[in-house]
């Protein structure tokens, strides 16, 4: 079986394994419909430590019987239904899912299973980002925060690894875009976008830090970003102000209080009277009747550019300068990402 063309042609997966099994890490195109819950995984888990496999796996067909064997074959069958090229795996591609394929041969539908199981597949994602960092070319687009990378990025889809996308998180104090997903299941998600690449073509990414948020951009990546190529998108001061007010204000909708959060966190790096400036500018901005004015958070923007985000990127871009392959604004780094593109 050729496991990559599963995520290449986005294979509708279905994952067996119990919730929290599923919730720890699982694929974009899969879907949760469990074998046992957790409680009874629990304590079929519990019956094999005390008394082997043979009584915990009679254990397990006496938790999983009747009304609820019906219901939970009634959901494979619903699904398989929707998705007649669905797959189905367990951990190892072991017991569970081979049961579960008697059960669903036994109403009548063939089903393929993935041998080895979520493990394998796992092992495919984490040696597909060893393997592409090594061997694929990157090109890294930095810039101060507010320039837009990523809405020029996104014109290259093809080329283009979101990382912040798969993160739910834009990678500063107020990056938080929704409910950040499991370490690993993050990891897939870029893994499967490496998948999805033509063979030779460039990888593109925006520069960040190891941390996106509560993420870890695995090792391998980030020491290739590290160390390729930088194409540097330049902005004006006011360019970069209204697309902060647009992206992190307007379009994410976040409150005053997890903004105030957001600043609280950084008050240390700051400084005191940076710190009780911009609160007080954050504060007057969010008053009910003025958040809705773009003007009226042209001060604290500005001023937490000026004191916190600029002077960090002035000085990774002095670290990194030698790196610098071509700088421009919007689109001039359009036209010289178009061509990189043409001569791959």
């Amino acid at each position: 079986m050729d496991l990559k063309s599963l995520f290449k042609n986005n294979i509708p997966l279905i994952d067996v394994r119990a919730p929290v099994e599923f919730e720890a890490g699982h694929f974009p195109t899969s879907i949760n419909l469990p074998i046992m819950n957790n409680e009874e995984r629990h304590l079929v888990g519990i019956r094999y430590k005390e008394s082997g496999q043979d009584a915990a796996i009679k254990l397990g067909h006496e938790l999983v019987s009747g009304i609820v064997k019906e219901e939970r074959v009634r959901h494979w069958l619903d699904f398989i239904k929707d998705h007649p090229n669905a797959q189905l795996y367990c951990f190892r591609g072991g017991l569970r899912s081979k049961t579960s394929l008697q059960w669903i041969k036994d109403a009548g539908i063939d089903i393929e299973i993935i041998p080895g199981g979520y493990k394998k597949l796992r092992r495919l994602m984490i040696d597909t980002i060893e393997e592409e960092s090594k061997n694929r070319k990157f090109l890294v687009m930095a810039g101060r925060t507010g320039s837009g990378k990523t809405s020029l990025l996104k014109e290259f889809q093809s080329n283009f690894i979101d990382l912040e996308k798969h993160a739910h998180h834009k990678g500063s104090s107020f990056g938080l875009m929704g409910v950040q997903p499991a370490q690993i299941s993050f990891e897939n998600l870029i893994a499967i976008d490496f998948l999805k690449l033509k063979s030779h073509s460039l990888a593109f990414f925006e520069s960040e830090s190891i941390m996106i948020g509560s993420m870890i951009v695995p090792r391998s990546l980030f020491l290739k970003m590290s160390e390729s190529p930088l194409v540097v998108l330049e902005q004006s001061m006011e360019e970069r102000m209204k697309h902060i007010i647009h992206e992190y204000v307007y379009q994410s909708n976040h409150t005053y209080p997890f903004m105030l959060n957001a600043l609280n966190r950084i008050k240390k790096k700051l400084g005191g009277l940076n710190y009780d400036l911009i609160k007080k500018q954050l504060t007057e901005a969010y008053q009910p009747e003025r958040w809705k004015l773009p003007e009226a958070h042209h001060s604290w923007v500005q001023n937490l550019l000026i004191h916190y985000y600029d002077p960090f990127y002035d000085h990774s871009l002095k670290k990194n300068a030698d790196r610098i392959i071509f700088k421009g604004n919007q689109n001039e780094c359009l036209d010289y990402l178009r061509e990189l593109v043409v001569k791959e």
